[in-house]
């Protein structure tokens, strides 16, 4: 009796959510909210940071861009550039010091604003409104 009425509850929901994405997709006469965002993920980029005693750790920077709706294909057309200009800009950051703080530790704020200021140069003023970083992990291999 628990199961039917267990699988009788997913069923439901999952109907529920197949026609919320139904009706969500709307269709070209669906109203847009003008204020609507949508989030556009990149891929995680591994960094090596190398300095002269050679590879000292790797970060991983996972990121996701916040832009009005409808813009996401707009987005993923720089994917490419972008991807390329984020991995030179931390790559060099990082390999300097200049992205860390006390004892070889990310400084995330500092992250945030570089990728934010390559964003802008990117792909201009008006089509990313922010640069949300969603996970940054820190490994040093053992020596």
């Amino acid at each position: 009796m628990c199961i039917v009425i267990k699988r009788s509850i997913f069923a439901a929901l999952f109907v529920v959510l197949l026609s919320g994405n139904a009706f969500a997709a709307g269709g070209d006469d669906a109203p847009v909210d003008p204020d609507a965002v949508e989030y556009y993920d990149l891929m995680p980029m591994n960094i090596p940071v190398m300095t002269d005693k050679g590879l000292v750790q790797q970060v991983s920077v996972s990121v996701s861009l916040e832009c009005k709706a409808g813009k996401r294909e707009k987005i993923a057309a720089y994917k490419p550039k972008l991807m390329d200009a984020y991995l030179r800009e931390l790559y060099g950051a990082l390999g300097a010091g200049q992205a860390m703080i006390r004892n070889d530790i990310v400084d995330v704020e500092e992250v945030k604003l570089r990728l934010s200021d390559v964003t802008q140069r990117v792909v201009g003023p008006d089509l990313v409104s922010e640069v949300l970083l969603q996970s940054v992990q820190q490994y040093r291999p053992r020596r």
